[in-house]
């Protein structure tokens, strides 16, 4: 026998799902409370799922909506979007979230055509999007409408930028739009209440060949891990997230340019408090000052043999 939700009920799931569906979280539709395995008396909170008229639709006759299946929107993916969401929806209603609201700009410096407001959370996954183009208003709307996106759903949220305008790539496999997100080390980062305390970083430096380690922590959480190295004519970056390699035009800048990348690091991440060590690796000397050795500008050593990087030192993290 058919079991509908109680208004009490129906108030409680819409308040965990920011009233909105759990597969498109498209504000402003009407939505339905879609028993997810089949069952219509079992009305329970874990079995109902918010759903618009659309998707609810789509999930009962797949075959009327193209560029959908049965399986895209079968049992197990509501399933799966509703749990995602409800703990998405949760984290944001906290005073200092985990979770991350993103702006990426499309086009170049001379014309933004679109932007694209990316959540997610601190691992990288991406929980939803907002999209904003020309052919909808100018862009000063759409930065008004992504902070009102942004308040909507929580207010101690975080807002990135992706500084640089991006080119429009397409995913090969659906032909969806591509997104940038944050990474996780930075994500923690910008949603640690105490970064400007329990923050630090550690600089190794190679006493005896052109090589730098930056190790960035918080607390006992590794977040970044950088090396810097002399590469034949190039300076030679390399982290987790990218690769950078920079021309080396006279020996006498090798240090400063060196140096330059290294604060750059520490511009970015801004951690509360820098130690610098050198020596033995296993068991560093802490020094003051950030000097680079003279080994630096002696030779070109090979790219095979500068392309290993230093070996971090144990007390780094």
């Amino acid at each position: 026998m058919r079991t509908q939700p109680t208004p009490a009920q129906k108030a409680r799931l819409l308040a965990k799902n920011a009233g909105v569906c759990c597969v498109c979280k498209q504000r402003g539709l009407g939505v339905n409370f879609h028993h997810i395995d089949g069952d219509n008396s079992n009305t329970t909170d874990p079995n109902l799922a918010v759903l618009c008229v659309r998707d609810h639709d789509a999930h009962h006759r797949p075959s009327e909506y193209a560029g959908l299946s049965h399986l895209e929107l079968g049992r197990r993916r509501i399933m799966q979007l509703k749990k995602s969401w409800e703990a998405f929806v949760q984290e944001a209603g906290k005073p200092n979230p985990g979770i991350l609201a993103v702006l990426n700009a499309y086009g170049n410096r001379a014309t933004i055509h679109s932007m694209k407001l990316v959540f997610q959370w601190v691992s990288g996954k991406i929980e939803f999007e907002r999209v904003y183009h020309l052919l909808n208003g100018p862009m000063e709307a759409w930065v008004d409408r992504a902070l009102e996106e942004v308040e909507w759903l929580g207010k101690g949220i975080q807002m990135s930028l992706i500084q640089e305008p991006l080119a429009v790539e397409y995913c090969p496999c659906c032909n969806a739009s591509t997104s940038r997100t944050v990474n996780t080390g930075l994500a923690r980062k910008l949603t640690a209440k105490n970064w400007s305390i329990d923050s630090f970083c550690s600089i190794y430096i190679n006493p005896t060949f052109p090589s730098f380690a930056i190790l960035i922590s918080l607390r006992n959480e590794l977040l970044h891990e950088g090396h810097l190295h002399r590469c034949g004519k190039h300076l030679h970056y390399h982290c987790e997230e990218f690769d950078e390699r920079l021309p080396v035009r006279s020996v006498a800048k090798v240090r400063p340019l060196a140096t330059q990348i290294m604060r750059r690091v520490l511009k970015q991440w801004q951690p509360a408090r820098v130690f610098i060590g050198t020596g033995d690796p296993d068991a560093p000397s802490l020094i003051h000052r950030f000097v680079l050795p003279a080994c630096w500008e002696k030779g070109t050593p090979s790219p095979s043999a500068s392309c290993r990087g230093p070996k971090p030192p144990k007390w780094a993290c």
